[in-house]
């Protein structure tokens, strides 16, 4: 007897093709009673890192027993491992690259199995899309109650990527860098702004450095670079009326400095 359930997805499968649609038609298949939230699925092409912050960012919002698929996979068809997780009373679906780093990091009950058991795969399994084929039937049958402890043996030392942390390099000087770039184009740096003295200034490559300190995104005027705390909890660079990634040419990575003044 199925049940109703939540159902996550995240990837970086976009919105043109048929992969999304193929996933949720396999889980539909062994569940029809499922409820399905796209947190996103334009996460940047193969980009783990982002994948991971912004599940990071969305699920332990989401009620208890909720099932997060997370499929940002370039490692697919090699001997990466799949796993399936168990955190906070949530339960994830993703393979074994790092993904779930964020996860890890905040829940301190995190447990990974190993996906061993085959006869829960849609057949044949695809060599190139095991988002259809391994993960969003295992989510399924998750969601039907089978648990996670029964998808394989437990696995010690899942991957877990190392994020990026503000490190202070000296006194007044702290070293950061943009962990994401969100679509109206704000740098979403790893600082805190706990990490920061009363005054500070951002530097960036190219010598050149933001000063100006806003509340809020619509407090800046037109034109002008502010640093802002964004509802992730880290400061952001912003640009009033356009994109502070596409003006400064900055992409996840990118190095800055935090300097007092």
């Amino acid at each position: 007897m199925a049940n109703g359930g939540v159902v996550t997805l995240l990837t970086d499968f976009g919105l043109r093709d048929y992969f999304v649609a193929a996933m949720k038609g396999v889980m539909l298949s062994l569940n029809p009673d499922l409820v399905f939230v796209d947190i996103s699925h334009l996460v940047p092409p193969q980009n783990i890192l982002s994948g991971a912050f912004t599940l990071g960012q969305t699920w332990a919002l989401f009620p208890l027993k909720t099932i997060h698929l997370a499929v940002v996979d370039p490692g697919v068809g090699t001997a990466r491992k799949a796993i399936v997780a168990t955190a906070g009373g949530h339960l994830f679906v993703a393979p074994d690259n790092g993904i779930l780093t964020a996860v890890m990091e905040s829940q301190e009950d995190f447990k990974a199995y190993e996906i061993t058991a085959g006869h829960y795969f849609r057949k044949p399994v695809s060599d190139t899309f095991h988002g259809r084929d391994v993960f969003a039937p295992i989510a399924a049958w998750l969601s039907r109650g089978i648990p996670a402890e029964q998808m394989g043996n437990r696995l010690q030392e899942p991957v877990r990527l190392k994020m990026p942390v503000a490190k202070k390099v000296r006194e007044g000087l702290i070293q950061g860098a943009i962990l994401a770039v969100d679509i109206f184009g704000n740098l979403i740096t790893n600082v805190k702004p706990s990490d920061v003295p009363p005054a500070f200034r951002f530097i960036l490559p190219g010598q050149r450095e933001v000063t100006v300190i806003r509340r809020t995104y619509g407090e800046g005027k037109p034109g002008e670079l502010f640093i802002v705390q964004g509802s992730t909890g880290y400061l952001e660079i912003s640009l009033k009326d356009g994109s502070a990634a596409a003006l400064l040419d900055l992409k996840v990575g990118a190095p800055l400095g935090v300097a007092a003044v």
